[in-house]
């Protein structure tokens, strides 16, 4: 009886040596998401147009010795489709047309347009370029800065053309600001200087 009782024992214990160790379930593990690409929308929609303003006057300009007053503007836009196009134009009071000289009347008279510049830039028509502009308009007057006050009021327009479609916005222009500058910069386009015109 004792022989089997270790007999008994003794398998017990090889039975327990030799079996397999017990092994916990593995947890599946769990799919990482795919990685994303956030993509920026592209710009749309109408847009929005400021506009750095004034009304100026200045003997400092080339050409034969006169008093020019007029308007000069930077515009930039922002928030809305690529342009594709931009046009710029002015509406002076009609009070103004009785101070100017009567060779430049017509610069006074209707919607008036900055002058043709020839720019080498070969960018001048990409969307980028035509956001920022910047020029002037006038006519020569008669009695110097006292004209200037003829000048409020000047209403400026601004028809642009986007890939999705054609719209306006218009800024009056009250604020006398004296001597302004015509500033060429490297990219071609023109930026306003309200300041003495040696500060291009």
């Amino acid at each position: 009886m004792r022989i089997r009782v270790l007999l008994a024992v003794a398998v017990t214990a090889l039975a327990a040596c030799t079996a397999p160790p017990i092994v916990a379930p593995s947890v599946s593990p769990v799919a990482s998401a795919p990685p994303s690409v956030v993509a920026t929308p592209a710009a749309s929609g109408k847009g929005l147009w400021t506009a750095e303003t004034g009304i100026y006057g200045t003997s400092f300009h080339y050409g034969p010795s006169s008093y020019i007053c007029g308007v000069g503007y930077n515009l930039s836009y922002s928030g809305g489709a690529p342009l594709v196009s931009v046009d710029v134009s002015a509406l002076f009071p009609d009070a103004f047309a009785a101070h100017v000289t009567p060779s430049t009347v017509d610069r006074a008279i209707g919607w008036q347009h900055p002058a043709s510049v020839q720019i080498n830039s070969p960018e001048i028509h990409d969307a980028a370029w035509l956001s920022r502009l910047g020029a002037a308009m006038g006519a020569v007057c008669q009695n110097g800065p006292s004209d200037l006050d003829s000048l409020r009021g000047t209403i400026l327009k601004v028809n642009w053309e986007t890939i999705e479609g054609t719209y306006e916005q218009e800024f009056v222009i009250d604020k006398i600001r004296g001597e302004m500058t015509a500033c060429g910069t490297q990219d071609g386009r023109i930026r306003i200087v309200w300041a003495d015109p040696r500060t291009c």
